[in-house]
């Protein structure tokens, strides 16, 4: 499991988060939206746990390529 650290260190080595998020999730998730809502009420570092937990069964095995899904999820703000 990553730490929001360890996460963000990471994802700068790692591809883009977005561009990630478009190749691994984007297909099915369009956007971060609908599935995200499971995950905002959470404290950050447990949202990135939960998050590094969930996406190596969920087409991301790549620790790169998830660290960097990952520190870009975390900055996502739900639409108002």
């Amino acid at each position: 499991m990553l730490s929001p650290a360890a996460a963000t260190q990471l994802a700068q080595a790692a591809p883009d988060g977005a561009a990630a998020y478009a190749q691994a999730c984007a297909e099915c998730h369009r956007t971060p939206a609908r599935f995200m809502r499971r995950y905002l009420d959470m404290p950050p570092a447990e949202r990135a746990a939960a998050l590094d937990r969930f996406l190596p069964t969920h087409y991301a095995p790549d620790a790169a390529q998830r660290a960097a899904i990952v520190a870009w999820l975390m900055q996502y703000q739900p639409p108002r």
